[in-house]
């Protein structure tokens, strides 16, 4: 299958496997706590006519234990939190109902977590309080002027499918039911990166119910502070945003391209697309790519890993971009000193291409969502274990060597499933941004890496444990040859320095925004920030 969607890399090895860049909740993170007035109680403790006050107080419904929508409403993307399980969910029409429930939540004591795609790593778009679902605001309304309005509950393929027919587009994720909010609140990146900038850097402005209740428009001049810190500050930390403004770009036609290699010239196909990402001269900035490397249980423990490479050129899709394109792996594969077992070079249009980068090659729009939330979705649930690192220079050779080494312990492996290391590109538009001008500061990196580790949540808990400890074992061969910093949209629950990783030098200046506009920490999780 064409295309980098994290799923696809593992269900195609055997697996139902992986998630990308969403990977944040949309909407945000959050878990309550008490202000100053009010003491925290057990999550469900509300009385009945508490929690009958408050439905009133609804334009949406609230879902609670019992109700026959209660098991599908309460589920997150990975099974593995189906064992979470709400008070009640809430499903918010509106700001308003959005203030309700931060109100009650507030009042009760009540742990709160906003939800639309419900892709965190940590399952943190989940609380055994309210989960406060804004799936209802989905509107996504392309204006005249190139901009766009988008509701937080906005999943990427109906942003994609509906800013596509307007003739307009927006740099994002792949994963097709990843929601907008949280990708573009931990940064946001995609097939079209390198050439349009990373999501939040797209942003222009959001409307946020804080914390106080308080609806409020930001934007560059209207409360600055906290526009820059929803640019790349992560979900949930400081409110629950209901819609944004959006630049957005023209909808191109893309020309799509798939390079696979033997797995004995891994080691020199992937220094060589290091150089070519990342050399002046090397890949233009039109050009995105990402190379693979996988286990494939199919060949069992005594097979071979795989190495694949896919892209996308956002440059012309005429004969003369496929010849450029052709041209460029050309160098690669000249660079690399092995020519791949085979490539293909296509032309698609844009909505057809973000299709099929979605891992919904043959699929229409409609198909194209999770089975069990909405009508005609045929895409399941994935159980997979991942944690990210920066290149911010091409590995050493004891670095490839150690990458590889991994994959192939994996394959050796009896009785896991597929795992991996995804290398995206980065640099371009990406970096030309300063690394103070958003909360986003990972601005100096050549490559992002993923490392997935993929199961079925019906596998025997030796399975499991085996597969938590490749993934772990996997980051520490590989820290000292990485930067020390984390991608916040693959947010990792087992990271102890999370905070330093995520929002380096940027830190103290979130840590002031989060005092500002949550000094009493209602907006709280795990990997959640802290008032200076």
């Amino acid at each position: 299958m064409h295309g980098p969607d994290r799923r696809s890399v593992l269900r195609a090895a055997g697996v139902g496997g992986l998630g990308l860049a969403g990977l944040v909740l949309a909407g945000g993170t959050l878990a309550g706590c008490q202000d100053g007035a009010t003491r925290p109680r057990p999550s469900g403790s509300p009385d009945p006519a508490a929690w009958a006050a408050f439905e009133k107080r609804l334009a949406g419904p609230l879902v609670r234990p019992g109700n026959p929508g209660y098991p599908a409403a309460s589920r997150l993307f990975d099974p593995a939190f189906d064992d979470i399980h709400p008070a009640a969910v809430a499903r918010a029409q509106s700001p308003a109902d959005v203030a309700a429930c931060i109100d009650f939540a507030r009042q009760q004591g009540l742990p709160i977590a906003a939800r639309a795609g419900g892709h965190s790593y940590g399952g943190y778009s989940s609380t055994t309080g309210l989960v406060v679902d804004v799936t209802a605001m989905a509107t996504v309304t392309p204006g005249a002027d190139g901009t766009a309005r988008i509701g937080a509950g906005a999943l990427l393929v109906d942003v994609y499918d509906q800013l596509g027919r307007a003739g307009r587009a927006l740099p994002a994720g792949s994963c097709p039911t990843v929601g907008i909010a949280g990708l573009a609140l931990g940064g946001g990146i995609g097939v079209l990166g390198r050439r349009h900038g990373l999501t939040c850097d797209r942003m222009l402005s959001a409307d946020v119910v804080l914390a106080s209740g308080e609806l409020v428009h930001t934007d560059a001049r209207h409360e600055p502070d906290l526009f820059w810190a929803l640019r790349g500050g992560g979900g949930g930390n400081l409110g629950i945003v209901t819609s944004f403004g959006f630049a957005t770009h023209a909808a191109t036609p893309l020309v799509l391209f798939t390079c696979h290699w033997p797995w004995a010239a891994a080691a020199d196909v992937l220094t060589a697309w290091q150089r070519w990402i990342s050399d002046p001269g090397g890949a233009p900035d039109t050009l995105w790519s990402t190379c693979v490397a996988s286990s494939t249980p199919n060949g069992g423990v005594g097979g071979t890993p795989a190495l694949r490479l896919s892209g996308v050129s956002c440059a012309a899709a005429d004969d003369a971009g496929l010849a450029a394109v052709h041209a460029q792996l050309a160098t690669l594969a000249d660079a690399a000193g092995h020519q791949p077992t085979s490539t293909t070079v296509t032309p698609r249009d844009h909505r057809r291409a973000m299709l099929i980068e979605a891992g919904c090659a043959g699929l229409e729009v409609a198909a194209c969502h999770l089975r069990d939330r909405a009508p005609g979705g045929t895409l399941p649930r994935v159980a997979q274990r991942a944690a990210s690192a920066f290149l911010t220079e091409p590995l050493s050779a004891r670095g490839v060597s150690t990458l590889l080494g991994a994959i192939e312990q994996r394959q050796r492996t009896a009785g896991v499933r597929s795992g991996a290391v995804i290398l995206d590109s980065w640099g371009g538009e990406i970096n030309r941004v300063a690394p103070t001008d958003t909360a986003f500061v990972h601005r100096s990196a050549i490559a992002s890496a993923q490392y997935v580790a993929g199961y079925e949540i019906t596998d025997p808990p030796a399975a499991k444990n085996a597969n938590q400890r490749w993934l772990r074992s996997t980051v520490a061969a590989m820290a000292p040859f990485v930067s020390s910093s984390a991608y916040q949209n693959y947010i990792d629950p087992e990271r102890a320095d999370w905070a330093q990783a995520y929002y380096g030098d940027n830190l103290g200046r979130l840590r002031q925004a989060k005092r500002t506009y949550d000094p009493n920490n209602l907006f709280r999780f795990a990997q959640g920030l802290t008032p200076a």
